[in-house]
């Protein structure tokens, strides 16, 4: 089985463009706090109860790291999409820069929270679609800040001296155009695997979907057999 967590704003129709390619069962999940669901990180338990192939993009990969520390044993693979494995300088700094954010979701609204987002660099080549956008809009602001508050880099704690820890395959997956996924593909190559996406940006999933769907069907397999 593979699950896959969507990033912040995201939704698991995400993964549609990668999983009409994959073969073995799958099932994707809503984030805590995205569509409803309470901001509780512990419904990852009870969701995987399993061993699973684990693939996570952004936030949902750093959640998927910190499920996999936590709970090895469920572990079969992880795959990792553009998701910072912590900070552990510059806290006050990020919790800064998430609080402006929120500022904006609070006084400006979810629209205007959208189109600065996604003006950032990180997402220099994504083009983001009528349906996408559509899916983002239907978010409850609140629970968005709550989101950023609660799991942000600058407030959950740095698992890098987990990583090397890890028993499990753990692949780090990038796209090109991000240069600071790059760095910290760089520093994760010490010891794991790791991969870029020609002519992608941050949501590597999205903009290259097939290419991401081949590379996980290589590296999974129907672990209910």
């Amino acid at each position: 089985m593979i699950i896959f967590l969507h990033g912040f704003l995201g939704s698991p129709e995400d993964w549609s463009p990668v999983t009409q390619y994959i073969h073995t069962p799958f099932k994707a999940l809503n984030l805590p706090g995205h569509s409803g669901t309470p901001l509780d990180p512990s419904l990852l338990e009870k969701e995987i109860p399993e061993k699973v192939t684990l693939v996570g993009y952004s936030l949902g990969g750093r959640l998927a790291m910190d499920f996999a520390r936590r709970f090895p044993e469920r572990i079969h693979s992880l795959i990792i999409l553009s998701a910072n494995p912590g900070i552990e300088s510059g806290r006050e700094e990020r919790l800064a820069q998430d609080e402006k954010w929120i500022s904006i979701l609070e006084n400006e609204g979810i629209d205007r929270f959208l189109e600065k987002w996604y003006a950032q660099d990180l997402f220099s080549s994504f083009s983001m679609t009528e349906e996408i956008k559509k899916r983002r809009k239907k978010h409850d602001p609140k629970s968005l800040i709550e989101v950023l508050r609660t799991l942000s880099p600058g407030k959950l704690p740095s698992l890098w001296p987990h990583l090397k820890n890890f028993s499990f395959p753990l692949l780090f997956l990038f796209g090109e155009n991000d240069i600071k996924y790059r760095k910290i593909g760089k520093r994760l190559r010490e010891n794991h695997e790791v991969m870029w996406i020609p002519h992608a940006s941050h949501p590597i999933h999205l903009e290259a979907p097939q290419a991401i769907a081949e590379i996980i069907n290589r590296r999974s397999y129907d672990t209910s057999r």
